[in-house]
């Protein structure tokens, strides 16, 4: 059943596929890295896999408002 853009079989039988082979001897594993730089004051780059996204504070804490917060960034993670 495929509801809006979202195919919910699909992705169950992916979750299914993630658990079994975590399961198996040896288990599974995922090696994530992040190159960090620091810009200025706040600012600071991100490269992830093939992806680059930024970071900043507010200016109350010294930043300059470009970017989502680190905070942002982990609420939004969450709901991912």
């Amino acid at each position: 059943m495929t509801t809006g853009r979202i195919n919910r079989e699909a992705f169950r039988e992916s979750m299914q596929e993630q658990r079994v082979a975590a399961s198996q001897p040896g288990g599974h594993t995922l090696v994530t890295r992040a190159k960090i730089r620091l810009l200025e004051d706040q600012l600071k780059e991100a490269t992830v896999g093939e992806y680059t996204i930024f970071c900043d504070e507010a200016k109350a804490r010294r930043g300059g408002s470009r970017a989502p917060s680190p905070l942002q960034y982990f609420v939004a993670a969450i709901g991912f």
